[in-house]
């Protein structure tokens, strides 16, 4: 179960409930195999403040020393207190070639062993495989999908397979989604990764956000090198998962946001962790070959645990999109990817990323005029008439009256234009015009101008306030009598008992939402019981998550 609390692009922050611990997303699950430790798990929580745990039910199972021990209860096997999740071995049959468990005897061992959330045993389709062969898997997929959600009441995986092929993935979705999984998967896609293949990787992840329903995680199965976390989270994945932080370090590979160095190829780290800061290349070639693994597994988790801090950082800020731009320059695939994400998936980007935002839009590259908020202020141009244009790209020409109105007065691009500021009167009207494609209707306006700034602050009619101007994205924001002069979106309660909570000044919460207009987080929206206007306010959530989430806020009610 999901709560949105904050977003960016497609990425969101969210409150992961699962069982009684709630996770903050985007998170990793970090990968233990108990056969290997190369970290303590104790460290795990008290020096990297890691949440969640996946481990492999299959190789414990295999294990003739492990398995009566999980079978004891897997928290106290490995003495870890918070949500664990186990893989079905799908992964490792796969790669080693071999099957020597059932579909229904994983189910049963991963219930047996106090798994909090129980993944099916899926089939893996290869990007090399053929469109018989993905059709046959994806259809066995969802057979024991079907039949792990009948057994299991608590958190199940809805893995979501198809290979390469957008439309089985589509397929996938769709059938998955019938069986309410907790989390759904996006499987099969370590090839692409190991291969950057990262324009497939974003053309398939995209295809599966635009058709799952927006109440459930997504998980990027295998994902876990920090250099693409920023990158899938503006897709909209919220749960990563790898050992990649022990893999590398059983071939000498220190990892870092742009990308995997040789630590025999370092004089000096690029990095400021606790062991980094501390300590030369020199010196950690130097030990044993042990103690020189385990330093680098800790670094890597180091370098996964503050990308991921700064993801959701940017999330909050909304400079998430400047900081994918950033972390693009790493390897040319990554950038072809995010130019073709922008490119091809545009659409739901528009429909995900928040129409006002708290940063300014810094130019980052060429693919910065590809960004939602830029073809968005392009398209709602396009309807308008306006004397007095500024030419200012990536926009194009912009009315003057626009100038103090996201994105355009808060964007830093080159050669940013000057510009005679436009009469007050102009800058209501265009303004409101532009934000709700709506005129405002009375021919009289009053309007108050701070006598430091020279900024619009309200907007009246006679004595009745109209709205203000909110000083940091020139957005209107109309009041009650204001909003019957303005043709703004709906949202549509029918509840009784929520009309009379929003009626109050309060928040209207996602789960008392029973229509609503293809809105964008973001804007301004009326709220509606039935036919009646009972408040406006910002829209927190797309048009289509108000319909589907069941726990936050749809609408943050500024008056009623």
């Amino acid at each position: 179960m999901l709560e949105l609390t904050d977003r960016d692009a497609a990425g969101r922050i969210c409150k992961w409930t699962v069982g009684k611990h709630v996770i903050t997303t985007p998170n990793i699950c970090i990968v233990v195999n108990p056969n290997k430790l190369t970290v303590p798990i104790a460290e795990l929580k008290s020096e990297f403040k890691a949440d969640i745990l996946i481990t492999n039910s299959y190789i414990i199972r295999r294990s003739d020393r492990l398995r009566p021990l999980a079978e004891a209860g897997l928290h106290k096997m490995l003495g870890w207190n918070g949500p664990i999740y186990t893989d079905s071995g799908t992964f490792q049959m796969y790669s080693q070639g071999t099957v020597e468990v059932g579909p229904d005897e994983i189910i049963d061992f991963q219930k047996k062993i106090g798994s909090d959330i129980i993944t099916p045993l899926d089939m893996f389709t290869r990007p090399a495989d053929d469109l018989k062969t993905a059709k046959a898997n994806l259809t066995e997929t969802v057979k024991r999908i079907k039949a792990a959600r009948s057994s299991v009441d608590g958190s199940l995986v809805g893995p979501i397979q198809g290979g390469r092929f957008l439309d089985l993935r589509k397929k996938a979705c769709k059938e998955v989604a019938k069986l309410n999984p907790d989390v759904f998967a996006i499987g099969g896609i370590v090839p692409f990764m190991e291969q950057y293949r990262y324009r497939e990787l974003a053309d398939i992840i995209l295809t599966c956000k635009n058709e799952l329903p927006s109440h459930t995680p997504i998980h990027a199965f295998g994902a876990g090198h920090p250099m693409v976390f920023a990158f899938l989270a503006s897709l909209g994945c919220d749960i990563f998962d790898s050992a990649m932080y022990s893999l590398a370090a059983e071939r000498g590979a220190y990892l870092t946001v742009s990308g995997t160095r040789q630590l025999s190829e370092l004089k000096e780290f690029p990095c400021s962790c606790p062991l980094c800061s501390h300590s030369e290349p020199k010196n950690i070639l130097a030990l044993p070959e042990a103690e020189r693994k385990s330093w680098l597994a800790r670094h890597n988790l180091y370098a996964t645990f503050e990308e991921l801090r700064t993801v959701r950082q940017a999330i909050r800020e909304n400079s998430l999109w400047e900081l994918v731009q950033e972390r693009a320059r790493a390897h040319p695939a990554l950038l072809e990817a995010l130019i073709f994400a922008l490119k091809n998936h545009s659409k739901i980007l528009l429909r995900l990323d928040s129409a006002s935002k708290k940063s300014a839009l810094m130019w980052s590259g060429s693919e910065t005029a590809l960004r939602p908020e830029v073809v968005r202020a392009r398209a709602s141009l396009k309807s308008m008439k306006a004397k007095g244009v500024v030419k200012k790209e990536p926009f194009g020409s912009v009315p003057a009256a626009l100038m103090h109105v996201y994105p355009f007065g808060q964007s830093v691009t080159p050669d940013a234009p000057k510009f005679k500021l436009a009469k007050p009167e102009d800058v209501v009207r265009t303004t409101v015009r532009y934000q709700y494609g709506s005129e405002l209707k009375t021919k009289c306006l009053n309007i108050e101008v701070s006598r430091m700034t020279g900024m619009i602050r309200r907007v009246w009619k006679g004595k009745a306030l109209l709205g203000t101007i909110r000083p940091h994205d020139g957005f209107f924001l109309p009041t009650m009598e204001g909003a019957k002069l303005i043709k703004m979106k709906k949202v549509v309660i029918n509840d009784a008992d929520a009309a009379k909570y929003v009626s109050d000044g309060r928040s209207l919460f996602a789960k008392f939402v029973s229509k609503a207009e293809d809105i964008v987080p973001g804007e301004e929206v009326a709220v509606y019981h039935k036919k009646d206007i009972i408040a406006v306010g910002s829209a927190q959530l797309s048009g289509k998550e108000m319909k589907e989430m069941k726990r936050g806020i749809a609408v943050s009610v500024r008056a009623s």
